[in-house]
């Protein structure tokens, strides 16, 4: 997580191909939250045990793989939820002209019937603009790993 994280966002609209995105871009996320989470508990003695296990979802388009995206969705924003929850009770909260802003990790997208291409980049983006805010974070606190 030594630089700025940039996740790949879908092309075109294919079964295979929003699998293999997201697959790439939740194992990539999974390494910097983790990695983020090991550091936060090494430098700034922000004890944590936070983990997040990205489940590959399944490639035969069925419904095994609409129930593997749901669970890697629900996962990654609880994730981030108990991330931002830890961040808000220690001394590192962000503060704006004397107020505290409550960080907010929220990635979120509504697996309905049809997934558009849109729907996916907005989700790939919303998670991206996390992983920037903890890519920020690192430099406020000037912390390398």
């Amino acid at each position: 997580m030594g630089e700025a994280n940039n996740l790949e966002y879908l092309e075109k609209t294919s079964p295979q191909a929003l699998i293999d995105v997201l697959n790439s871009d939740l194992e990539q996320t999974a390494n910097h939250y983790n990695s983020f989470c090991q550091l936060i508990n090494d430098r700034l003695a922000i004890h944590n045990s936070l983990h997040y296990n990205h489940s590959p979802i399944d490639p035969d388009f069925n419904r095994r793989t609409r129930l593997d995206l749901i669970k890697n969705i629900r996962d990654l924003n609880q994730a981030f939820n108990k991330l931002a929850s830890l961040l808000n009770q220690s001394p590192f909260r962000k503060v704006d002209k004397g107020r505290i802003i409550p960080y907010d990790f929220t990635a979120w997208i509504d697996v309905g019937i049809k997934l558009t291409k849109e729907q996916i980049n907005d989700y790939i983006k919303q998670v991206e603009n996390v992983l920037k805010e903890l890519f920020d974070f690192k430099i406020k606190y000037r912390l390398n790993d």
